[in-house]
């Protein structure tokens, strides 16, 4: 890293959703053999669950929240205004045992596909894959999704919003599209590959193609996605009325950035002064009273790292309180985008005919410690921000000058009444709240269905309830089997028992297992020997929020428990473990070329793929032609958190170099660039103290110079490649975009990799 510091498991978690990497233990890799993957007791599917009557088959509308904790709902006991989810789970039902697998991506393959998400590939996050086939980050292709079952049975189906299912190095124009939305089984796609989504400046696709949504009336990318969801129903009403649908709808709230229009911001403004304890104990009560956690349930105590707020500063508490007025309004105004469907779909007559699934891929994230940050990936790569800059940025937290988060004691609010968070195996990281609502279902109204589910029972269940079989094959391909179970029972009866008989859990070496409402459970830390892990013991059939630990008590059980994990690792192929996670993603960058070459207008660059002109000695050429008052981007990339761009203003050749938000390097060519043919450039080269020189070249001659005495990694900033225009994301705010340089014709970066 640039600065030679590193991170520490929690913030890598904050940043980026993580994932697993070099670390083994315990066998072998297995190969993959269906037999090995068994069929569970889904082949009674029906048991339980009568088959209503359906003159057509109803439409599905998932929707998938990004790490929002259990008790952020108001239906689950929050003070949030999520008024659209509250009357779905009052109208419908609400499950309180619910699980995930405490990350994004995993959670998603379960959802889409009704197997264990090791099973499939993606027990890790693309990102950070490795060379196991439990670990790629992206689907088999015998484990068929949903919109691939659902497709041969004549719906029509789209994905919207975050996927994240992708290999890193066909992200880009060339693909292959194989692993994209389209690829599996969706007629359409508009969102987003990754995670941590600007949203105001998100890199967008529709279907294989970048896509650049119009930003000049107050853009945000949840009203986007919204929008965006609406138009490809009504297309399809005006096409095909009598062909149901199928629409993922996955936001990126409320991962960080917290982003929120500023009018949803100020009104929360001072509803959080009290502090973290006294809010979370005001939704724990509020749980018991309406019964979404058991009247025994008690309150998990603060987690390590959580400071009482009484020994926080005023300024600490004035940070912290903001932070949590941001994410109160990211949350109410993705409440407000889902009202605007539902709506819709009211209005059309088509709402009692659609299953809605309201459901958050894991728990809250951790955050930072004590107070948020202004900019998560500056604080998690380069290192700490001072509470000078960030009381400085107090006012620009949730705009597009700033990529702040969470922070932890906030976050344990999120996830009330449990413990820890995201990428934890304990209740705080896989307890997810479910909504599930279906006016022509005839299901339970303002029922809390208590039986254990999990994410792969989300599929099996939802064939159930459209009268349909998984099928054995797809196009001639035999299918992975699936390992989810209907939960479709317990919407026919609230009342009946668990059927559900065991679910494994793994996370960066975190593991879980719940059998029969006992649960092991051991949190591991990178870097220590994974045998010498202590595992703990709850009976959360009785014990909720996993407060009594009963190893000590009952060594025998917990011993059956843990061996019973292992047993499933074997199964579902999860070993060997591995936990280096930050290292894993420093080998996943696409390796250096000598040569980059851009055209104006050409498609986006994956950030990963840029030049990397922070370990080369970089050289670039622009061939232009301009006239006597010329104006536009070279080349952009990054953006105002971390980024660079060359670019022409008033026949100026400038260069603007963003390290962090606070600093900011320039500089602009002596002299004003001639009419005519040019080529237009810099150099950079690294002195014998490390310094690095970049030099504004004009033709053959020095322009202007520069010190770059910070840069980043290649891995920092958040955005890719533009050329010759910049319609994404800011980074010098020099000027009004698109900025279209006329009379561009190419671009060459080489770099020195010679070096190497």
């Amino acid at each position: 890293m640039s600065n030679g510091k590193s991170l520490n498991r929690r913030g890598f978690i904050q940043l980026s959703a993580l994932a697993s990497a070099g670390i083994a233990v315990g066998c072998q890799n297995v190969q993959y053999d269906k037999v090995n993957f068994s069929p569970t007791s889904y082949s009674s599917k029906n048991k339980g669950w009568n088959p209503r009557a359906l003159k057509r088959k109803p439409n599905v509308l998932m929707v998938v929240l990004d790490d929002v904790g259990f008790g952020d709902l108001g239906c689950y006991g929050a003070e949030h205004k999520t008024e659209c989810i509250d009357d779905l789970a009052t109208k419908g039902t609400r499950f309180n045992n619910f699980h995930v697998t405490a990350l994004c991506a995993p959670t998603r393959a379960c959802l889409l596909t009704g197997r264990n998400a090791h099973a499939v590939g993606v027990g890790n996050i693309a990102e950070w894959g490795r060379d196991h086939e439990s670990y790629r980050g992206w689907i088999r292709q015998d484990a068929a999704t949903l919109s691939e079952v659902l497709k041969a049975e004549d719906y029509a189906t789209y994905a919207i919003g975050k996927w994240h299912l992708t290999p890193l190095n066909d992200q880009n124009a060339s693909g292959p599209f194989n692993q994209w939305p389209t690829g599996r089984g969706f007629d359409k796609w508009y969102g987003f590959h990754g995670n941590a989504m600007d949203h105001w400046h998100p890199e967008m696709f529709e279907n294989t193609q970048a896509a650049y949504p119009d930003k000049s009336n107050n853009y945000h990318l949840s009203e986007d996605l919204v929008t965006k969801s609406i138009d490809y129903v009504k297309d399809h009403v005006a096409s095909d009325a009598d062909k149901p649908f199928f629409m993922y709808l996955a936001f990126g709230a409320c991962h960080f950035p917290l982003h929120a229009p500023s009018d949803n911001i100020r009104r929360k403004k001072g509803q959080y002064d009290e502090g973290y304890e006294s809010v979370r104990s005001k939704r724990f009560e509020k749980q018991k009273e309406i019964g979404i956690i058991p009247a025994e349930t008690e309150l998990s105590p603060l987690n390590k790292a959580v400071r009482p707020w009484q020994e926080l500063s005023k300024d600490e508490k004035k940070l912290a309180a903001r932070g949590q007025e941001i994410y109160a309004a990211f949350l109410e105004h993705t409440d407000h985008q889902i009202q605007r469907v539902v709506d819709f779909l009211k209005e059309e007559n088509m709402f009692d005919d659609t299953i809605v699934m309201v459901i958050s891929d894991n728990g809250a994230a951790p955050g930072s410690e004590t107070v948020p940050s202004i900019d998560t990936r500056r604080a998690a790569y380069m290192g700490p921000e001072s509470m000078e800059e960030k009381m400085k940025y107090l006012d620009k937290l949730g705009s597009d000058e700033s990529y702040g988060g969470s922070s932890t004691g906030w976050s344990q609010v999120s996830n009330t009444p449990l413990k820890w968070y995201k990428a934890d195996t304990y209740g705080g990281g896989t307890r997810s709240p479910l909504v599930v609502s279906w006016p022509n279902g005839n299901l339970p109204q303002n029922q809390i269905c208590k039986q254990y589910t999990h994410a792969i029972d989300v599929v099996p269940t939802l064939l159930d309830m459209i009268n349909m079989d998984f099928p054995a094959e797809i196009s001639h391909q035999v299918m992975l089997p699936i390992q989810g179970l209907s939960f479709a029972y317990a919407l026919e009866n609230p009342e009946q028992k668990t059927r559900k008989q065991i679910q494994y859990f793994e996370t960066l070496g975190d593991r879980a297992i719940w059998a029969g409402g006992w649960k092991a459970v051991t949190k591991h830390q990178k870097g220590d020997p994974f045998e010498k892990d202590v595992w703990e013991l709850y009976h959360i059939e009785n014990d909720f929020a996993e407060i009594n630990n009963l190893a000590d008590q009952q060594p025998e059980k917990l011993k059956e428990l843990i061996n019973l994990w292992f047993q499933e690792a074997e199964k579902y192929n999860i070993l060997p473990m591995a936990d280096d996670a930050m290292g894993l993603y420093i080998k996943t960058v696409p390796q250096p070329k000598a040569r980059y070459l851009f055209f104006r207008g050409s498609t986006r660059l994956d950030r990963l793929s840029a030049p990397d002109i922070y370990n080369f000695n970089s050289k670039l050429r622009a061939e232009v032609e301009v006239g006597t008052n010329a104006n536009g981007v070279i080349l952009a990339s990054g953006d105002s958190g971390a980024g660079y761009e060359l670019y022409i203003r008033d026949s100026h050749l400038c260069f603007t170099y963003v390290y962090t938000r606070t600093q900011v390097a320039r500089v602009q060519s002596k002299i004003k660039i001639p009419a005519g043919k040019h080529l237009l450039g810099f150099d950079i080269n690294k002195g014998i103290d490390g310094e690095k020189t970049l030099n504004l070249m004009l033709n053959d001659k020095v322009t202007g110079s520069l010190k770059l005495s910070d840069l980043w990694e290649i891995y920092v900033p958040n955005s890719g490649i533009r050329c010759g225009e910049n319609r994404h994301a800011p980074i010098s705010r020099d000027y009004k975009p698109p900025f279209v340089l006329d009379g561009l014709k190419k671009v060459v970066v080489d770099l020195n990799i010679s070096e190497i």
